[in-house]
């Protein structure tokens, strides 16, 4: 081969090596273990819900956890997993790219603030108390992407 094409496939390499390994979201908690299936379901994206799918991934949590963003955006507002039991809380961050939502998280950041990917949010909630121990503690995920001026909702599962 000629010189300048070992230059190009070397140079391409070092830029995958440098830019292509960096993950887009921080971690939310120190060992990001996502739930698998136990009694009460799967926490995979897109696991059976019955009539519909699972809208994000669970990620296994210990009640009182401390709970990071996994993105640096704006807090909008907090959400609620259940219209009928407003004990189980949530958050929503948003940035120019990304919306996430967060549930099973009590919340420290403050509406309207700015929080940084990596930095404390939250602390988990016991799940297992609603849904008794048969379902594995965890915090629920969504991810929804920017694409035009709508949110589209993605998989999260190798954005970590």
């Amino acid at each position: 081969m000629k010189k300048s094409t070992w230059y190009i496939i070397g140079t391409t390499t070092l830029l995958f090596l440098i830019m292509g390994t960096k993950k887009a979201f921080a971690k939310i908690t120190a060992n990001q273990n996502l739930r698998t299936c136990d009694l009460h379901g799967c926490g995979s994206f897109g696991a059976s819900r019955g009539n519909r799918k699972h809208n994000g991934i669970d990620i296994i949590t210990v009640p009182g956890e401390k709970i990071m963003s996994p993105i640096s955006g704006t807090v909008t507002r907090y959400p609620y997993p259940y219209g009928n039991d407003l004990s189980y809380t949530g958050i929503e961050i948003v940035n120019s790219e990304y919306k996430i939502k967060m549930f099973y998280l009590k919340p420290i950041a403050p509406i309207g603030s700015t929080v940084f990917a990596g930095k404390i949010i939250g602390v988990s909630q016991n799940i297992a108390a609603k849904y008794s121990t048969a379902m594995t503690n965890h915090v629920h995920l969504e991810v929804y992407k920017k694409q035009g001026t709508n949110w589209i909702l993605i998989d999260p599962t190798n954005l970590f």
